[in-house]
């Protein structure tokens, strides 16, 4: 860049001398006076008259000096915007969410965000879905992904995504040829349960309560990635959004079917972040982006 010429060519003409403006600048004079020399066979002609003792502007140089007091001025304006720019793409993000999310969705979406904000830290953890709009609300997390459901004052959603609970299993599993499953259908089947509570938005729907109520599990575990293990080598059907298993599904390896239950269908994910505190630029900046990824993930469907 020519900046460094133009500062030159300013400290010369504030100083009126080569050397007390290479003094200024902390670099040799030869330095300097070579630059001036440049300058000017660019320029083709004279920006400084040479006088005894000093230096004086030409009607060249007059002209000149305007431009590059203004075109100084507002170099500086943006390297300072620039330097606001490295400072608030800094800074530490608290995240929680369903875990089925931590599997795929927001690894990724992490990683495409670092690319643009590489010195951002974070804390991610897998939450009850009931637990992650209190922990925003209270400052725990500053974003939070969970089951649309009644929020706290303070909370809002930024972005949903329909996130129906279905039947995950092998592609070869007899339930897999069909386009939904009842409830009593899946009954016939081992299967796998997760534990901890349901979120409360899946009291909507009384009919899949009491089907879960009625289930004598083969397996039970809190490890997303246990039971994806159990179901790869058969040991039943498992209850799940499609969140959790999107590479397996694409890859053909699981599949997801829905319920025959309009009830259990109406659920959705969202993405929970505070409107009684201001979130940290990093923090702002991460909610919108991955409101952009969730709105992309439901038109992928």
């Amino acid at each position: 860049m020519h900046a460094a010429v133009l500062k030159y060519f300013r400290e010369i003409a504030r100083h009126g001398s080569v050397r007390r403006a290479a003094a200024t600048l902390n670099v040799a004079p030869s330095a300097v006076d070579r630059q001036l020399l440049k300058l000017e066979d660019e320029l083709g002609m004279p920006v400084f008259d040479r006088l005894p003792g000093r230096m004086r502007l030409t009607l060249a140089g007059e002209l000149l000096l305007r431009h590059v007091n203004g075109t100084l001025a507002e170099f500086d304006r943006i390297r300072a915007e620039i330097d606001d720019l490295r400072g608030v793409k800094t800074g530490h993000v608290a995240i929680g969410a369903v875990d089925s999310l931590l599997v795929q969705f927001l690894p990724q979406a992490l990683d495409r965000f670092r690319a643009d904000f590489p010195a951002v830290t974070y804390t991610v953890l897998a939450v009850e879905p009931a637990r992650i709009p209190g922990d925003v609300a209270a400052g725990r997390s500053d974003i939070g992904f969970t089951f649309v459901s009644q929020l706290p004052a303070g909370t809002q959603f930024i972005a949903t995504i329909s996130a129906p609970i279905g039947v995950v299993m092998g592609t070869r599993h007899p339930l897999a040829r069909k386009r939904t499953v009842r409830f009593e259908e899946a009954l016939a089947f081992p299967v796998l349960g997760q534990q901890g509570p349901l979120p409360k938005s899946a009291d909507i729907d009384p009919d899949f309560a009491a089907f879960r109520d009625s289930l004598e599990p083969r397996l039970t575990s809190n490890s997303i990635h246990m039971l994806k293990h159990a179901i790869r080598e058969s040991w039943g059907i498992a209850f799940f959004t499609r969140f959790g298993f999107l590479g397996e599904i694409a890859d053909a390896e699981l599949a997801w079917r829905p319920f025959a239950s309009r009830r259990i269908n109406t659920l959705k994910l969202g993405i929970v972040v505070p409107t009684a505190r201001a979130l940290p630029f990093a923090a702002l900046a991460l909610a919108d982006r991955l409101a952009d990824e969730l709105r992309a993930l439901e038109r992928s469907k």
